[in-house]
């Protein structure tokens, strides 16, 4: 599962333990899940409409027919704006007139459905103060005022259980049990900046050879969603460099959600490095949470909340955003300067605690 998928998953997971009956429809469902949800089905019309009739609450992200439902069936609807994908449209570089148009057609559908659920919902879900501050201004200037207040801070959260290794899957010959190990905890998009990650991959190569990095996934696990243009440049470069199954070593699928502790936890420290955007600025990187969950220090790029909190708690480093000399550093201060990581990793540690999801749904208002 990519991030939107995971939160509804744990959300669900910890309403049930709060009394809730937690219902997930989705259009594609990932095997090998554990837990006690109500149900979990596909997304088809019936079960939309069987489920919404019968529900008190629908949190949803805005698919039209889920919209049309909620306010025929007159529904508290709680819209959740963790992830304002109109910045991811707008990092997006289309080629040709017809990449252009899709493109064009998108923004266009977001403005419409982002006035539906502004006029109709009850409650709104954001990660963070930056993306609450973009809602607030978007709620004002179409005239909801007297929603204001319904604005709800709710990140990302972390799974009760703590991560627990099942077997081996990276160390081996590839990569060595005293090598330093990174884990690039998502995939390869548009509004991300590998390209850095590269460059400074390349100096670190011609001095040594125990720096490796590990992407658990490249393909996004949606179907709906095509591989972008820059994985393939990504995994180009990479091999023109001699980095790849050297340095870098990919897996070009997708890492199961619940294997994906293996992989962790035999990784030293995180890594997320992304351009300067407007993406980056309103964004809520949902895979940090997996380098909290897994105690894992962290290098990432300034310019987000993330790069905030990171600084605020001394979660790990940060870089200035395309700045491959910095993350350079970086990575050998990780490396080599024990002392610094596992203080690090202590106070990822602590901080991890306030990022639980029982916790955090306290602030839906069921």
């Amino acid at each position: 599962m990519a991030g939107p998928g995971i939160r509804y998953w744990e959300m669900a997971r910890a309403l049930e333990r709060k009394g809730h009956s937690a219902v997930i429809l989705s259009r594609y469902l990932e095997e090998g899940f554990s837990g006690n949800i109500t149900f979990i089905g596909k997304a088809s019309f019936i079960n939309l409409v069987r489920w919404i009739w019968r529900s008190d609450y629908v949190v949803q992200t805005g698919r039209p027919l889920s919209i049309l439902l909620t306010f025929l069936f007159r529904k508290n609807s709680i819209f959740d704006q963790y992830d304002p994908v109109i910045f991811e449209f707008l990092e997006q570089k289309p080629v040709g007139w017809a990449e252009k148009l899709r493109l064009r057609v998108m923004l266009f559908l977001w403005k419409a459905r982002q006035r539906l659920i502004l006029s109709w919902g009850r409650q709104f879900l954001v990660a963070n103060e930056k993306q609450k501050d973009l809602l607030l201004g978007q709620l004002t200037i179409l005239g909801h005022v007297d929603k204001l207040a319904s604005v709800r801070i709710m990140p990302f959260g972390l799974p009760d259980a703590k991560p627990h290794k099942n077997r081996s899957v990276l160390r081996g010959s590839k990569i060595r049990d005293t090598d330093f190990l990174l884990v690039w905890g998502g995939g390869i998009w548009d509004w991300f900046d590998p390209f850095t990650l590269l460059k400074a991959l390349s100096k670190l190569a011609a001095q040594r050879d125990d720096i490796k990095v590990y992407f658990p996934g490249i393909m996004p696990p949606n179907p709906d969603s095509g591989k972008m243009a820059v994985t393939d440049r990504f995994i180009a470069e990479a091999e023109s460099l001699g980095l790849l199954e050297t340095s870098i070593f990919i897996n070009r699928s997708w890492t199961h959600y619940e294997q994906r502790a293996d992989y962790l936890l035999e990784a030293n420290a995180g890594i997320s490095l992304h351009r300067d955007s407007l993406e980056t600025r309103f964004s809520f990187r949902t895979r940090m949470l997996d380098y909290l969950w897994a105690g894992l220090p962290i290098i990432a790029t300034k310019g987000d909340a993330w790069a905030d909190l990171i600084e605020k708690n001394g979660l790990g480093i940060t870089v200035p955003s395309n700045d491959g000399d910095s993350v350079v550093r970086a990575i050998i201060k990780m490396a080599d300067d024990i002392s610094f990581r596992m203080r690090s990793k202590e106070q990822v540690r602590t901080i991890a605690d306030s990022y639980e999801w029982g916790a955090l749904t306290a602030n839906l208002k069921l």
